[in-house]
């Protein structure tokens, strides 16, 4: 996993298409999750990866206008869903994490229909709850759910990954939060006094292509389906990609593409 290191950027105009074909290949996977499971554990990961790819997507949009700082602060959020995934998977607490959001989601909306300054403001098809919802939510109550969101430098230690930890998530989160010298580019941009870049900014989009890759990793060998080694050979030579510059993958991603309808990319376990 290659986070920081020049000599293997790709040329600034080179990441457009590796994430458009990721895209393309992350929306295969996804179908597949769809088509052969609807296991609460498979619905979860398919959502991270794609939430993630989505999130890859606007730090790519957001690079090209060169907002770095918002980069950051994107690649921030999916980093986290990295760290989440996989100590979700090490500790097997897929029912508890969903059970925790639908508390969560549902008394912070429920927080907001209640305070009688704002309730009349709301959409009124947004605001109401369902009998099923409610009846759920006191449910969960009454079961006392207890989860707690994992600490990032402990889960990046255990993956014997603590530069991530540093380059990645503590390092962009120093860019969430107002800071004394935030801006300080922009105001140079802005008024013109700086039109060229300090320094060199792929740092923030390759990183971000280096998460993704493992969150999509992660989630497969956490899921149900058995996938054909087609899949993490094409992983692979995307990482070859940011590491050399190889293409290899268009090849294998182009097999994939090419595969008649008979062509089985996973299997379902009979007994899930």
């Amino acid at each position: 996993m290659t986070l920081i290191d020049n000599t293997h950027y790709l040329p600034l105009e080179d990441y457009d298409k590796p994430i458009e074909d990721l895209r393309r290949f992350t929306g295969i996977v996804l179908l597949l999750y769809a088509d052969h499971s609807q296991d609460l554990k498979d619905r979860i990961i398919r959502n991270f990866i794609a939430r993630g790819m989505a999130c890859l997507k606007s730090i790519l949009g957001t690079w090209r206008l060169g907002n770095i700082q918002d980069c950051w602060i994107l690649h921030r959020s999916l980093i986290d869903r990295l760290l989440h995934l996989r100590s979700i998977r090490e500790r097997n607490e897929f029912e508890v994490f969903e059970k925790w959001s639908f508390l969560r989601k549902f008394e912070n909306k429920n927080s907001l229909v209640s305070d009688p300054e704002i309730r009349h403001k709301l959409n009124p098809e947004w605001s109401s709850f369902s009998s099923t919802d409610r009846n759920r939510h006191d449910q969960l109550k009454r079961e006392k759910i207890q989860w707690k969101r994992p600490s990032a430098k402990q889960v990046f230690k255990d993956m014997h990954l603590s530069l991530l930890y540093k380059v990645g998530y503590d390092f962009a989160s120093s860019h969430v939060h107002p800071m004394a010298n935030d801006g300080e580019e922009d105001f140079l941009k802005l008024t013109g006094l700086a039109s060229e870049p300090l320094f060199d900014k792929r740092v923030a989009l390759h990183n971000s292509l280096v998460i993704q890759l493992t969150l999509i990793q992660e989630g497969l060998i956490a899921s149900n389906p058995h996938w054909r080694g087609l899949v993490s050979e094409i992983l692979d030579q995307y990482f070859s990609l940011l590491e050399t510059g190889s293409r290899e993958y268009l090849v294998t991603l182009e097999k994939l593409l090419n595969a008649g309808p008979d062509f089985q990319l996973c299997q379902q376990p009979e007994n899930v």
